[in-house]
């Protein structure tokens, strides 16, 4: 009895077991009342993954049929493989009048695809099928995306199988339409088509015309780019495919490398143009150069060895260049905001369209093909647009810069003719001097060589700021103090010095003691830069802060001359002018590299009209000089209680240092009471 017990108990568990197993079966089949959307058909589809892309429909099939397991993601996605996949589900017509369903795979091409139904007595019949050789016209519905149409009665069940294997991503998105359905999705699909693509073509069409009138650089960088991401839309669309070469399917597949090769080169070169780092930043530059380069040279020989990793690849490197444009934006904006604001708002969106696409292809997020295609597509546009008025900013900037630098040029071009003035009538009272000269005593002589050359000298400037429009404000105030030095020079002496009722009409700019010792040097060393630059010399001026209560124009003559000397008698080197402080003087000293004065030849130099042969025969300004230079120098700093001394311990050159004495604001005040 208790064995008969056992038995009923098992028996009745077996049959509680198979029909919880025929429920499940049930439970399984999918009850299709309408549009199945992916989310609807993923819970009951199987899925396996054929490594030898060998097997049939009847393999699949056969008495010992094959594992197929569920799905673990929220759409069939087993990553960048180019293994075989089987899809399977079941689906029962769950309506009364709906017969013709449609199979939506939401790819615009893979290079094997294939579709089966079996119906409920086991006969299995083909739907579609392509391979990497099929055209587009063989297509059982002409629609850019893979759409496979079935008669499925009212009521009835099938199984449908479904085989591809991709060129890149496995990640598909499919989805069950019905007629109307599928008549309403396409219509909404070319529409969303129409408006983005008129987009583009407006913004390319804007370019082109930008291009052809403005004629700058950054406007065909940005036609190239829109060009390229209208591509790259079109493609993802299947657009390209259905009308650009419908009969080149091969060309097809590799023309998301080309694209691809594109879109990641173009983040590149745009941000080389647009934020001029060649200018503005060359370590970014040479990194942008390089990427260029090692781009194409990764991703070409990728191509033709595994076309599949080089997709893979290509959706990385789309990704690092936008980033790089990014930073590079980023790293621009810290000193010019305002003229790549748009940029780097642009490249933002760029990055979260990228960003999009790798997380549906290298992560499990849930995101169907269709919302990343609508993602990427308004980003993309958004992008465009961003990136446009970025480029028309900074045109508009740049004319404003332009008119802005015409304004100042007009402005230095009337301080030129204003210097060429007071040049003009400097020059025209020397030349009165030069011709008194022979018959008028030698504070006359003293002031013709005074001003010689630094006339020169500011002849050379003058020429040199008139071919330098751009010259700044302080080389302009240097070069006014030096015009101030040579016109109190003369109000100061020449009039005294011309009899016989003789009057020459001059206005100093400034009164004498307007100017401090580090204006009166850099005066000095503006006065004569060019005429040092021309003999190939390096005239440097160490700047100072020391004060002193000497008259300027004492100074100014006395330096000059000692400048002038060492420009002449220096064939190759360098000169320094600059201060030293001592515990009781300051001292201004001239250093160059000429050919050196001895203590005897000191001597002799600065008596009046002498000239040494030894320095004859080694300068080439020689032939002008009249051997009065050091002469004035030590006068004028005898005559104000000051010490012109040579200072001796040089191997090579001559050291010159005018001394001015702590004590000096004492003396220069007896000097004027007297």
């Amino acid at each position: 009895m208790r064995a008969i017990n056992s038995t009923l108990l098992c028996i009745a568990a077996f049959l509680c077991l198979q029909s919880f197993a025929v429920a499940q079966t049930e439970d399984r089949i999918i009850q299709a009342d309408g549009v199945q959307a992916l989310e609807d058909l993923s819970p009951f589809i199987y899925a396996y993954q054929d490594p030898t892309r060998a097997l049939e429909i009847e393999d699949i099939l056969e008495d010992a049929p094959v594992q197929f397991l569920p799905l673990t993601t929220p759409s069939p996605n087993f990553g960048f493989t180019r293994d075989k996949i089987w899809l399977k589900f079941s689906l029962r017509n769950a309506t009364d009048s709906v017969d013709k369903w449609y199979i939506h795979v939401q790819e615009n091409f893979l290079q094997h695809y294939a579709v089966y139904l079996q119906r409920a007595n086991g006969k299995v019949e083909l739907l579609e099928r392509h391979t990497p050789q099929t055209l587009f016209t063989d297509r059982k519905i002409a629609f850019p995306e893979l759409v496979t149409p079935s008669n499925i009665a009212p009521g009835e069940t099938v199984t449908v199988f479904i085989s591809y294997a991709s060129g890149g991503s496995t990640n598909v998105s499919l989805s069950l339409q019905t007629e109307n359905s599928f008549l309403t999705r396409s219509m909404s699909q070319t529409s969303k088509n129409f408006i983005s693509y008129g987009m583009m073509g407006i913004l390319i069409v804007t370019s082109l015309l930008a291009v052809i009138i403005l004629r700058l650089r950054v406007f065909f960088s940005y036609l190239i780019y829109v060009v390229i991401t209208l591509l790259f839309l079109m493609h993802s669309d299947g657009v390209t495919f259905k009308y650009f070469w419908p009969n080149h399917p091969v060309f097809n597949s590799y023309f998301s490398i080309i694209i691809g090769l594109a879109m990641a080169m173009a983040p590149y070169d745009f941000a080389r143009v647009f934020l001029r780092t060649k200018t503005f930043h060359p370590k970014i530059d040479r990194f942008m150069i390089y990427m260029l380069v090692l781009t194409p040279i990764i991703v070409v020989p990728l191509a033709f060895i595994d076309a599949q990793k080089a997709k893979q690849l290509l959706m990385v490197l789309v990704f690092i260049g936008i980033t790089a444009g990014i930073f590079a934006g980023l790293v621009a904006s810290i000193k010019r905001f305002r003229e790549v604001r748009f940029y780097v708002l642009a490249w933002v969106f760029a990055a979260l369209s990228a960003g999009i696409m790798n997380l549906r292809h290298f992560t499990s997020v849930d995101i169907s093909q269709n919302v990343e295609l609508d993602s990427i597509r308004v980003l993309i546009i958004v992008d465009a647009i961003m990136m446009g008025l970025g480029v028309a900013d900074r045109y508009l900037q740049n004319l404003r810069a332009s008119r802005a630098l015409d304004k100042m040029n007009l402005q230095q071009a009337q301080q030129n003719l204003k210097l060429n003035e007071r040049l003009f009538d400097l020059e025209e009272q020397y030349k009165l001097a030069t011709e008194l000269v022979e018959t008028r005593d030698i504070q006359l002589k003293n002031t013709v060589h005074d001003l010689r050359q630094p006339l020169h000298a500011l002849r050379l400037n003058v020429k040199k700021l008139q071919n330098n429009m751009q010259s700044n404000t302080s080389n302009q105030a240097d070069l006014d103090e030096t015009f101030t030095y040579l016109e109190t020079l003369i109000a100061n002496h020449l009039q005294s010095s011309v009899r016989g009722g003789l009057t020459i009409e001059t206005t100093p700019a400034k009164q004498e003691n307007a100017l401090n010792l580090p204006q009166i040097l850099k005066s000095i060393h503006e006065m004569f830069s060019s005429d040092a630059e021309n003999k190939g010399l390096d005239f440097r001026l160490v700047e100072t802060t020391q004060q002193s209560d000497v008259p300027p124009l004492v100074i100014m003559r006395i330096i000059t001359n000692i400048v002038s000397n060492a420009i002449k008698y220096t064939i190759a080197g360098k000169i320094i002018l600059g201060v030293r402080r001592t515990h009781n003087a300051i001292r201004i000293e001239v250093h160059d590299t000429g050919p050196g004065l001895t203590e005897a030849q000191f001597s002799t130099a600065i008596m009046r009209g002498t000239r040494l042969s030894k320095n004859r025969n080694n300068s080439e300004l020689d032939n002008s000089g009249s051997g009065l230079g050091l002469n004035i120098a030590r006068s004028l700093a005898q005559e104000y209680g000051l010490e012109l001394l040579r200072l001796s311990g040089r191997q090579k050159g001559t050291s010159l240092a005018l001394v001015i004495p702590k004590s000096y604001a004492l003396k220069s005040q007896i000097l004027e009471a007297k």
